[in-house]
């Protein structure tokens, strides 16, 4: 094992798209939930994280209302059938050489996302992440609650939930990190870390980015 840690976003980083917008149009296109309402719903909060004004913790808990009264066994079926038909073909090859070549290394691999806990996991164990942060789905007596528990895994509270993972793991420094993120949501991560790179970043990273002297890759998205 390398001492390096390399640090993953996933949406838009590893995904070309995001995968909570993904599961509420796979619950939709498969017919599971009111197609007029979670799609208004749905592109109402895309639009909103697009123009920068989301309340992320509105979004998360309407993407867990799918979830709320359900036992986790209760929806792994749905969730293989949608790994397999909305997930896999949004996965960026070009992102997968990228990790391919980390783990070729035997760097110490973290995937953080703000994607609730629900989806993230098979997210994680297809793209054979074993240390996973996200923004947890909270379970009371075996099921989901459709509600968060504890901070969200975005901007500082991603930042905060990696510094508690790397104290967990005896990680004291951010001197070998690497981050990978498109989004500048997570500048207070990509400003602490070693090595910040951005991933097709949207407009403000870039220009963070350019600013702050960090390294750009645009992959092909196709």
């Amino acid at each position: 094992m390398s001492n390096k840690l390399i640090i993953f976003d996933l949406d838009n980083t590893i995904l070309n798209g995001d995968s909570d917008y993904e599961w509420i149009k796979f619950l939709i296109d498969s017919g599971h939930v009111d197609n007029d309402y979670f799609s208004k719903k749905n592109e109402y909060f895309y639009n909103q994280w697009n123009q920068g004004s989301l309340d992320y913790r509105e979004w998360l808990e309407f993407v867990l209302l799918t979830f709320k009264d359900k036992k986790p066994e209760q929806v792994e079926e749905q969730l293989k059938n949608f790994m397999t038909s909305a997930i896999e073909p949004i996965i960026n090859i070009y992102a997968l050489r990228l990790l391919h070549d980390h783990f070729h290394n035997n760097d110490l691999m973290l995937l953080a996302s703000a994607t609730n806990s629900a989806i993230v996991k098979p997210i994680a164990a297809r793209l054979n992440f074993s240390n996973v942060i996200s923004t947890e789905a909270e379970i009371i007596e075996g099921r989901y609650t459709g509600k968060i528990i504890g901070e969200l895994a975005l901007g500082e509270g991603k930042l905060s939930k990696v510094k508690t993972w790397m104290s967990s793991n005896d990680i004291n420094s951010f001197e070998n990190t690497t981050f990978y993120s498109d989004s500048i949501y997570d500048l207070p991560l990509l400003s602490i870390v070693k090595n910040p790179i951005a991933v097709n970043p949207d407009d403000d990273l870039r220009a963070a980015c350019v600013k702050n002297n960090w390294e750009i890759i645009d992959l092909p998205v196709h």
